[in-house]
């Protein structure tokens, strides 16, 4: 297994101890809330960093290009989950937000699903959309956790780069139907 593949486990082992700290959270406990930010920090930093380590050492791997989202959605996802409605988060996280985030995620992976039903194989691979996305998100959640006050402005920032994400994925599987049906 090559290293940047560990980085991404490690990625991964995170999320259930991270979302442990968020739920655990009140307002009388704040030493969860930075013990959860530090375990996030320490996420996103590996996020950076497998992608780094795999591109510069040649160890681009399937299996990397499957893990890396996966651990990113999952933490990103699943935080928000854990952070909406809890008290200890203040501005509060509103409930839509995380449903907003996955909303997206899911209509992508459907829209890919039904091409790949009806037209045969499709190309799924990162668009930059997605990878700006992905950063706005996992910025708003470091805002979140921090509970700096203007964090709502950011809130409604990354839904609308969601929805743009979502439209550009959309599109990119439009043209590739078109591809495939031909003039």
């Amino acid at each position: 297994m090559t290293l940047a593949n560990r980085i991404t486990l490690f990625r991964l082992a995170v999320v259930p101890v991270f979302c442990a700290m968020v739920h655990l959270c009140t307002p009388d406990r704040p030493g969860l809330r930075h013990l959860a930010l530090a375990l996030y920090v320490a996420a996103a930093v590996s996020d950076a960093l497998d992608g780094y380590v795999a591109r510069r050492f040649g160890q681009v791997s399937a299996l990397g290009r499957r893990l890396d989202p996966l651990a990113d959605k999952l933490l990103v996802n699943l935080g928000l989950v854990f952070m909406a409605g809890n008290p200890a988060f203040e501005p509060a996280v509103p409930l839509w937000f995380p449903a907003a985030v996955l909303a997206r995620d899911v209509l992508i992976v459907l829209g890919a699903w039904l091409v790949n039903e009806l037209y045969g194989p499709v190309r799924v691979r990162p668009r930059p959309s997605g990878k700006i996305t992905t950063a706005v998100q996992m910025t708003t959640m470091t805002v979140l956790l921090l509970g700096f006050p203007w964090s709502v402005w950011l809130i409604w920032g990354t839904v609308l780069c969601s929805v743009w994400s979502l439209g550009d994925y959309l599109l990119f599987g439009w043209t590739q139907v078109n591809e495939k049906e031909g003039p």
